[in-house]
């Protein structure tokens, strides 16, 4: 399991950096719709109780014209902070779903709940932001997501060495138990660590080290939620993958739960930072 999990990572990575500094943006985006919209379509779909094949296809073509339409409404200056705030402000509301965890759950007798049409919507609108925000901040340098790759997977990784080598207090127990307060130190300190490196080397970056670093600190709690929101989806449905799409990695919103939860908050830091120059 860890070796394939290994393996998966390397060329997972290596794809990632190839196609982040080769792509020309509007090459990225179909890349980019290829695995949020259309993998990641998929398995919303299923996470939401569509099983007909039919509908999950229907599901994937409205995301893919939304997107396509998204992308296009980047070309009006002002849609950029409407769009990326819209996406902020969105996931504020949706920690709140993790206070109530118990809202779209399965009923009592054990079976799986029937078509969730909100949890299909929410979901899509996730990857639609995550969409436009990466080809967005890929537009203006790929440095910009390769940044936010690097906090996130700095998070992972230091929340998963500190979380196994100390343990203790359960982050959320009845939402994902595998996770711990001692993990959460751990991944912002990593995170952190990394975003304020990361300011100094790439000038892409207009952000200080110490604001680097508070925007880091921003982006892990937001990751957090992200990972949190979608382990409940999953238990909602008796599932502990999305799909096995990767292996040792589960499904696409697997790896990119963390991503799509910080990907538009950090594009909007960035335009408000910069006046969307």
């Amino acid at each position: 399991m860890l070796r394939s999990r290994v393996i998966t990572s390397v060329i997972l990575a290596t794809l990632v950096l190839a196609a982040l500094f080769a792509l020309p943006t509007t090459w990225l985006s179909v890349v980019l719709a290829l695995l949020l919209l259309v993998a990641g379509g998929w398995e919303n779909a299923r996470l939401a109780g569509v099983e007909n094949a039919a509908a999950q296809a229907a599901w994937i073509l409205v995301l893919c014209i939304g997107g396509a339409a998204l992308i296009w409404a980047t070309h009006i200056p002002s849609a950029i902070p409407v769009m990326l705030g819209s996406a902020t402000v969105g996931w504020l509301f949706l920690a709140l779903w993790l206070r109530f965890p118990a809202f779209g759950r399965p009923a009592p007798t054990g079976g799986l709940p029937r078509f969730q049409p909100l949890k299909l919507i929410v979901i899509g609108l996730i990857l639609l932001a995550a969409f436009v925000a990466i080809s967005w901040l890929h537009f203006y340098s790929p440095w910009r997501v390769v940044f936010l790759l690097f906090i996130i997977a700095a998070a992972d990784i230091g929340a998963f060495f500190t979380g196994h080598r100390f343990g203790g207090p359960k982050l959320a127990p009845v939402i994902s138990p595998g996770k711990t307060w001692s993990g959460v130190a751990g991944g912002l300190v990593a995170a952190v660590a990394t975003a304020a490196i990361c300011a100094q080397l790439m000038p892409a970056i207009p952000l200080a080290p110490v604001s680097a670093a508070l925007v880091a600190a921003v982006l892990v709690a937001l990751s957090i939620f992200g990972d949190l929101l979608m382990s409940l989806f999953k238990r909602h449905r008796g599932l502990k993958d999305t799909s096995a799409l990767l292996p040792g990695h589960g499904g696409m919103l697997d790896r990119v739960d963390s991503l799509s939860a910080a990907a538009p908050v950090f594009a909007f830091i960035l335009w408000w930072l910069t006046a969307g120059a």
